[in-house]
């Protein structure tokens, strides 16, 4: 008979203890790592980089944009299935002005023959030391055919 009273008694210290103690923590959320986002590259003269210089607030290629993108469609065309990736930075408020230029990129690089499946684009936030009204073309991991070496 005594184990009852002595039952009742561990079971009260039991359920003293676990209120007294405090909840877990409730579980952190997962966060989500940022795209990592290349910096601007430095145009080139061989067609690996272009810099295509937009009129502010117009998504229209100039002919001087046509023309810095003339070495890279030369570079893509020497080197099929290479793929190439058009990179816009600007701010949120920018964002739909950002889309349309790199569109109107994409849409100029496939009436010359290349395909859209070669074609990535990535509309970017502003980053320090990117101009808003330039779109970066830059060809991907192609290399040149080999020259043959001079006498």
């Amino acid at each position: 008979m005594m184990l009852k009273p002595l039952l009742g008694a561990f079971s009260a210290v039991a359920l003293l203890a676990a209120c007294a103690s405090e909840p877990p923590p409730p579980p952190r959320p997962a966060t989500v790592a940022a795209p990592v986002i290349p910096a601007p590259a430095a145009p080139t003269g061989d067609g690996r980089v272009a810099a295509v210089r937009f009129d502010a607030a117009s998504s229209v290629l100039t002919p001087m944009a046509r023309a810095e993108l003339g070495p890279v469609l030369d570079r893509l065309m020497a080197n099929p299935g290479t793929p190439v990736r058009i990179t816009s930075y600007s701010s949120r408020e920018d964002m739909p002005m950002a889309r349309e230029r790199t569109q109107t990129i994409r849409m100029a690089l496939t009436e010359r023959g290349v395909s859209r499946g070669r074609i990535r684009v990535m509309n970017a936030r502003l980053m320090p030391n990117a101009d808003p009204d330039v779109v970066q073309v830059q060809v991907q991991g192609s290399a040149m055919p080999a020259r043959s070496p001079r006498a």
